[in-house]
């Protein structure tokens, strides 16, 4: 198959599993007449099973993705997204609302397929267009969706339930689509071909060095591929991590990353909080089009910046900056009484956070070889779902503290005033010690 078909075709998947017009009512639809559900449920109960299930479905999807050679996952995704919209669509009740949040863990899980796949199916000279593609048909189909969504909720075209019926029929294309893709011919991890004359005498020296043995490996290919795999793994997180500057930009990824999911896992009910949607029309839909805009705007001119990131403490001092923005931002939405307040700041946080995880897929990637690229994506979603989960289970759930949702948000306000704290502590040592350097360097006079 030609690369531009491939491309279109997997980019079109991308737009139809996007192109979810109920998404942005989903608090709205719970907690309204179809299932009959209180916010608190919605918030306390339901909503942090999706962090859950998401963090334990991560591993075995990134593993199995590669393993099974990515089409699998892809169809997999698409199941768990038609088991999500039927549970919304025909289930009630808090314990079916808490599957639902089990199968979008998964869906959430299965994205790294969508974004791996074309890595290993076209050469890497066309890496950068297939990544601008990929990303740009994920960004046209939530636009499109929010902008549909709001259109028949404003005009009383449709209701909610309506709404998830499309939302239902998309994402059925997207899987039907799915099943058309083709398989790499090997994979990357769990290679099966070998291609290094000492590569089997690597992986006993490094098993040997981990405690496994090594006696009965010729005695089963799989055994042995699955071995293979797995010190291939520990090797690449111990040559990734070496990098100073991509250790750097990986922790600002998953750091900001998990406070960014938090945020947008809660934010609707927020605003249910501010403005109860039985007072009137509600615009949820178009402030997410509107945050989509307004984030890729920000992303293509951040491109022409003229901004040296390898000079010592910028780009930490650039995260503290923009945590501490995240500070004002996310306090002023706890404590705002207007929803128009709300919406803007929301908006404005979105698109500070896509910038800069734009700013640092690029940095990371300048340092990395396609192949590896992947599996920095499934670290980082690991790293911080591993810290969101934290904070669900302390803050959010209730198990925990089970606070309200106003305080939930002055609580991610200092969870990024930490961060930004660490990342200005860094900044001042970076500075420090390339003047200390430069002493130490300097020519005599």
């Amino acid at each position: 198959m030609d690369w531009k078909v491939l491309t279109f075709l997997v980019c079109l998947y991308g737009f139809l599993k996007e192109y979810r017009p109920s998404e942005a009512y989903l608090s709205d639809y719970l907690t309204g007449p179809w299932k009959n559900l209180t916010v608190e449920e919605v918030n306390n109960e339901i909503y942090p099973v999706w962090t859950y299930a998401y963090l334990v479905w991560l591993v075995p999807v990134f593993l199995l993705t590669d393993y099974l050679r990515y089409q699998p996952m892809l169809a997999l995704g698409g199941v768990a997204y038609i088991a999500t919209w039927s549970l919304l669509l025909w289930a009630r009740g808090v314990l079916a609302m808490k599957f639902m949040q089990i199968t979008f863990g998964l869906v959430s899980a299965t994205e790294v397929a969508y974004y791996s796949y074309l890595f290993a199916m076209i050469s890497s000279d066309r890496y950068k267009i297939i990544t601008s593609f990929t990303r740009a048909a994920t960004l046209a189909g939530r636009f499109a969706a929010y902008l549909t969504g709001q259109l028949l909720v404003s005009f009383y075209l449709m209701d909610y339930y309506q709404l998830n019926i499309i939302s239902f029929v998309s994402v059925s294309l997207a899987f039907i689509l799915s099943l058309t893709f083709k398989r790499p011919q090997h994979s990357y991890i769990f290679q099966t071909e070998e291609k290094q004359v000492d590569k089997q005498d690597f992986v006993e020296i490094e098993l040997n060095k981990i405690g496994l043995s090594t006696s009965q490996e010729n005695s089963n290919d799989r055994k042995n591929t699955l071995k293979r795999g797995f010190v291939f793994l520990l090797r690449e997180l111990k040559t990734l991590y070496s990098d100073k500057s991509v250790l750097i930009w990986c922790c600002f990824w998953a750091f900001a990353s998990c406070g960014h999911l938090q945020v947008s896992n809660y934010i609707q009910n927020l605003w249910e909080v501010i403005s109860p949607a039985k007072k009137g029309t509600i615009y949820n839909a178009a402030v997410e089009a509107f945050g989509t805009i307004i984030s890729a705007l920000s992303v293509l001119l951040f491109g022409f910046l003229p901004t040296n990131w390898s000079r010592p403490g910028i780009s930490e001092t650039t995260m503290a900056i923009v945590c501490f923005f995240n500070i004002i931002v996310l306090i002023i939405m706890a404590q705002s009484t207007s929803i128009w307040v709300c919406y803007a700041f929301y908006s404005a946080f979105r698109a500070t956070y896509h910038t800069v995880i734009t700013l640092a897929t690029l940095q990371i990637a300048k340092s990395l070889s396609k192949q590896r690229y992947g599996f920095v994506i499934g670290v980082n979603m690991f790293i911080s779902l591993s810290v969101e989960t934290l904070l669900t289970v302390t803050v959010v759930d209730k198990a925990g503290l089970d606070v309200d949702v106003r305080t939930q948000f002055m609580v991610y306000g200092g969870y990024f005033g930490v961060i930004g704290y660490v990342f200005l502590a860094a900044a001042f040592y970076a500075v420090y010690k390339n003047g200390c350097s430069y002493k130490v360097n300097r020519p005599a006079d």
